[in-house]
């Protein structure tokens, strides 16, 4: 502006200066101005050949390929225009050839227009750096524009340098820029992210997905302030220099040769003033004022001359202001304060228009005296003057970052990027510009806040320890969490060597030299377990993770995450021993049973030992834990377990399967005697008496004993042999044991059929019930009688129970079977009943009934009640053995069939372990003498005074008695002579079918 007025106060003393003619001419210049300027002949402005000239003739429009997002080189504007300094250049060009350069900009991204540029769509490029792979398919002009590849990079990640220092990181750069191919060439560790656009590009590094930024320091920097992007900062240079140039179409030399002469014609006023137009430097004007006033003197005397550089003065002018115009409406549009002030006083000599919108001060309180050192904060103000100070006698050019009170007195943040002005080496005066950078600091606030929340929070986590340590492994920070792992406190561990304080020995040289290719070699230490030193000198087993961070000064900062595995550990050995072994006896479980068993079958079929496996059951186990209590069964366990240890050698395994079940691996034998010993061993301490608290239990084993390889060579028939051997030894009378034999393994298949063909009997109805009588000794009557179920088996014809009765219990096939007798049973009396006869039906139900749950007792009271029978009609007989149990479920059971009126019946008395007790506990209404006491019954036999204080027993209980198998007039005549109630057996009649029954004993009830 400044050399603007001068230059127009020279021109008006010259034009005063001037004759009369000179103002004539003036009177007649708007008629010129306002007239059609035909352009001149363009072969006058540049020495064209005629080639050259004829093809720009055939050629009067040119396609131009141009990157539409290149700001501020060359972009479209919002309103579709093409713009930007290379924009201004093409101007200028269109101007010197006389032809129409129409940009093509129907391409999505500058990677499209470099393919279209391969195809020769286009005529010419408007702005690229050559490079060898383009040097293929276009001819370059001399470079026009000129500007430096840059490092750009979030400001947190400091200060970067150079190029290698981004080895191995992640780099964006917009796709088709030539850095692409210079760091493909130079730095191929460097990894490339190819973005569609600049600004693409400059958003993945704010947003963290890329490391930095490679590109153009001008278009960058335009990009950055147009996007609001505050958290980059340049970080860094390259060698690589942007030469811009323009490509022709390698089939049109021609256009090579007309393009080259064009740029060479365009004068260092045009460049300055493109240069003026986007940077907003000082522009000198198209005619400097000492030319122009040697001009108009030669005008005042040739009127043609003056006429001619009267009209150029009037264009300069419109041009001048234009670009002032523009000037001015780019530094309004910006956040950039411009400024230029006294070097001594630091009062403004000039601020820009925007000051006033930006910080509310008018331009003329910025050029009071004083106004910016008033205007400095308080607490500011002396530090800022006392570096301004420095910097200007340093003739440095500065930035630096302060508070200032606004117009409203709020406080704000601007950064100041001030430049000291030299005169004959002396500072004449400083312009610079405020950037108002308050959002930014308080995002930086912000950072720094959530930065010391962070380390509170890390300070406060009990179970995560951290260390920081610098790159000669010196610990900088220490955590509370590390000082409770390790047993170091703060002040003991910073400052000490990682390697020297809680890492061990032998784990010194590798974390040393692991440390070291981190850092010299970007390989990150992976994260993993690992046992490290504690203070007191165990080891600490801990889950360590590392990162790498870059400290404010720029040095390698490595932190450390450790979380304790010690419980983990805890928990992992607590979980295995779990799996391995019984929780109860801490003897091997099933499973680590049976990996056991495995590898000493292998170790025999290398050696060619035989193995023995022993199945063992404690007898009378059940009767102690329900008569005791569960707590004394465990602990019966527990003892029992002792002894078994006690028993074998160190080598071998006693293993708890559940329950009361054990087995035992003696391995390596050579000697079978060492079975022999075991086993009895093994019954020799079972049988000693338990002290379990204040009582003592008595059991026994039963044991059963199979030879691998000899029996078997699977685990699962080794055990199911040692099974039958064990099942062997119980039917001997338990307390025993019993090798496995190949007619054990034949009476189990036996066994194994019979289930199969018990599963199918029920649903295809082959069963079937036989009565007996039960005789009345008072006078002979017949009210009773045992219905007894039979197997009609199609391939064995009439099957026992005895034969059967015991799978189905083992089966629990019984509950069903059971169900079914009742069911039918009823049935009968009902009919029976119809036909005017009175008879109650027993029926014998299993332990096994009791105890299931799918046994409904309720379901047979309902039955009863269907068939209007009610409970005296049926009487229950049960084993000597249930009563023992004594169970709750039991004894429930029990109170509902006397609740309802059924009666209950003890069979096979005499023969188990009945206890007088039970028989006064439970409502007992017949005790049955069992066969065995009656079958050698005589006046001089033991079995007589058995039998006869067994009824005098039950007399006193108030018990009836029934005698079963009886099958001599003499036996009965004994029985009756003893008070015996009932009888039973051959002599009256076998068990028959329900018709042969009626047929036998009333004739009345045989079916019409």
């Amino acid at each position: 502006m400044l050399k603007y007025t001068i230059a127009r106060q020279q021109l008006v003393k010259a034009v005063i200066f001037l004759s009369v003619t000179f103002i004539f001419l003036f009177l007649i210049i708007p008629s010129v101005v306002s007239a059609d300027h035909k352009p001149e002949d363009r072969s006058l402005l540049i020495d064209f050949t005629v080639e050259e000239q004829r093809w720009l003739d055939q050629h009067p429009v040119l396609k131009m390929g141009i990157d539409k997002g290149f700001e501020p080189y060359e972009w479209i504007d919002e309103q579709g225009i093409y713009t930007g300094i290379t924009a201004d250049y093409i101007a200028l060009l269109e101007q010197r050839l006389q032809v129409k350069i129409e940009p093509v900009t129907n391409k999505k991204s500058w990677g499209d227009v470099l393919k279209g540029a391969r195809s020769g769509e286009f005529d010419l490029m408007s702005c690229l750096v050559e490079t060898q792979e383009r040097k293929n398919y276009l001819l370059f002009t001399e470079p026009y524009l000129s500007s430096v590849a840059v490092i750009i990079s979030e400001q947190s990640k400091g200060y970067i340098g150079t190029l290698d220092k981004l080895r191995g990181k992640t780099v964006a750069i917009h796709k088709g820029h030539y850095t692409n191919e210079l760091l493909k060439r130079d730095f191929p560790e460097i990894t490339i992210a190819n973005t569609t656009s600049l600004a693409a590009a400059l958003k993945m590094v704010a947003e963290g997905e890329a490391v930095a930024f490679v590109g153009d320091a001008t278009a960058a920097s335009h990009m950055m302030k147009k996007l609001g992007i505050l958290n980059l900062s340049f970080s860094g240079h390259t060698p690589y220099k942007s030469e811009f140039r323009i490509g022709v179409y390698n089939q049109h030399p021609e256009l090579a040769s007309i393009i080259k002469k064009a740029l060479l014609s365009i004068t260092k006023e045009e460049r300055n003033a493109i240069y003026e137009h986007w940077r907003g430097l000082d522009v000198p004007l198209g005619i400097q004022p000492a030319e122009l006033i040697k001009y108009l003197l030669i005008i005042a005397i040739i009127v043609a001359v003056i006429l001619y550089w009267a009209l150029r003065l009037r264009r300069s002018e419109k041009a001048h202001r234009l670009s002032e115009l523009r000037f001015r409406n780019l530094v309004d549009a910006t956040d950039g304060i411009v400024w230029e002030s006294d070097v001594d006083s630091k009062c403004f000599t000039y601020v820009s228009d925007n000051a006033e919108r930006l910080l509310g001060y008018s331009t003329q309180e910025w050029l009071a005296e004083d106004f910016w050192i008033q205007h400095i904060h308080p607490d500011d103000r002396e530090w800022v003057i006392l570096h301004c100070q420095e910097q200007i006698l340093n003739q440095d050019d500065f930035v630096f970052e302060y508070r200032f009170i606004n117009k409203h007195g709020a406080t704000v943040w601007l950064r100041d990027m001030v430049s000291v002005v030299l005169s004959e080496g002396k500072p004449a005066c400083l312009r610079g510009m405020f950037l108002e950078i308050t959002e930014h600091k308080m995002a930086e606030l912000l950072i720094r806040e959530s930065e010391y929340r962070f380390r509170e929070l890390i300070e406060s986590l009990p179970a995560i320890a951290v260390q920081g340590y610098d790159e000669e492994r010196r610990i900088i920070y220490w955590n509370d969490a590390s000082a409770q792992l390790y047993g170091y406190s703060g002040q003991e561990a910073i400052g000490q060597k990682l390697e020297t304080l809680f890492i061990p020995p032998e784990m010194s040289e590798q974390v040393i030299k692991e440390h070291y290719n981190w850092l010299h070699h970007d390989q990150p230490i992976p994260a993993a377990e690992m046992e490290l030193m504690h203070k007191s000198g165990h080891r600490v087993p801990v889950f360590s993770s590392h990162v790498m961070l870059l400290s404010a000064s720029g040095s390698k900062e490595m932190y450390c995450i450790d979380i304790s595995l010690a419980e983990q550990k805890k928990a992992h050995r607590e979980l295995n021993q779990m799996a391995h072994f019984d929780p109860l006896t801490q003897l091997p479980n099933r499973r680590t049973f049976y990996d056991r068993l495995s590898l000493q079958m292998k170790k025999s079929q290398r050696d060619g030992d035989k193995i023995a496996v022993m199945l063992l059951d404690l007898d009378h186990f059940k009767e102690v834990n329900d008569t005791l209590g569960h707590d004394h069964g465990d602990l019966l366990l527990k003892l029992a377990s002792e002894r078994l240890k006690r028993c074998v050698r160190e080598t071998d395994t006693v293993a708890r399967l559940g329950g009361d079940e054990f087995t035992i691996i003696l391995g390596d034998l050579t000697d079978f005697t060492v079975i022999e010993r075991v086993a009895q061993k093994i019954l020799k301490l079972m049988g000693e008496p338990f002290n379990l608290n204040q009582d003592k239990a008595y059991i026994s084993a039963s044991i059963g004993i199979t030879i691998y390889p000899d029996d078997a060579d699977t685990i699962e028939t080794l055990l199911k042999n040692a099974d039958q051997a064990m099942y062997a030894a119980k039917s001997q009378g338990r307390n025993n044991y019993h090798y496995f034999t190949p007619v054990m393994e034949m009476a189990a298949q036996k066994r194994r059929l019979l289930v199969n063909d018990l599963r199918i009997a029920l649903a295809e109805q082959q069963f079937c019930l036989y009565y007996q009588p039960i005789i009345d000794f008072s006078d002979g009557s017949l009210h009773k009688v045992e219905a007894l179920i039979r197997w009609n088996h199609p391939g064995h014809g009439l099957v026992s129970p005895k034969d059967f009765i015991l799978a189905a219990e083992d089966t629990g096939m019984i509950v069903d079977i059971g169900n079914w007798v009742f069911s039918e049973a009823i049935q009968q009396v009902a009919k029976w009943k119809a036909n005017g006869q009175s008879i109650q039906v027993s029926i014998n139900t299993s332990p096994v009934q009791f105890r299931s749950d799918d046994c409904d007792q309720d379901n047979w009271f309902a039955q009863l009640a269907a068939m209007r029978l009610d409970g005296s009609s049926v009487a229950v007989e049960i084993t000597e053995g249930l009563l023992m149990e004594a169970s709750t479920q039991v004894r429930d059971k029990l109170l509902g069939f006397r609740d309802a009126g059924v009666e209950v019946s003890l069979d096979d008395f005499g023969t188990g372990y009945s206890s007088l007790s039970y028989l006064k506990q439970f409502d007992i209404d017949y005790l049955k003498i069992d066969q065995s006491f009656v079958r050698n019954l005589d006046p001089s036999s033991s079995d007589l005074a058995l039998c006869e204080a067994i009824i005098v027993m039950a007399h006193k209980l108030g018990i009836k008695v029934i005698a079963e198998g009886v099958e001599t007039e003499q036996q009965k005549q004994l029985l009756i002579e003893a008070g015996c109630d009932f009888g039973q057996g051959y002599l009256f009649s076998k068990p028959v079918p329900a018709a042969r029954f009626e047929q036998l004993f009333n004739p009345t009830l045989v079916n019409e």
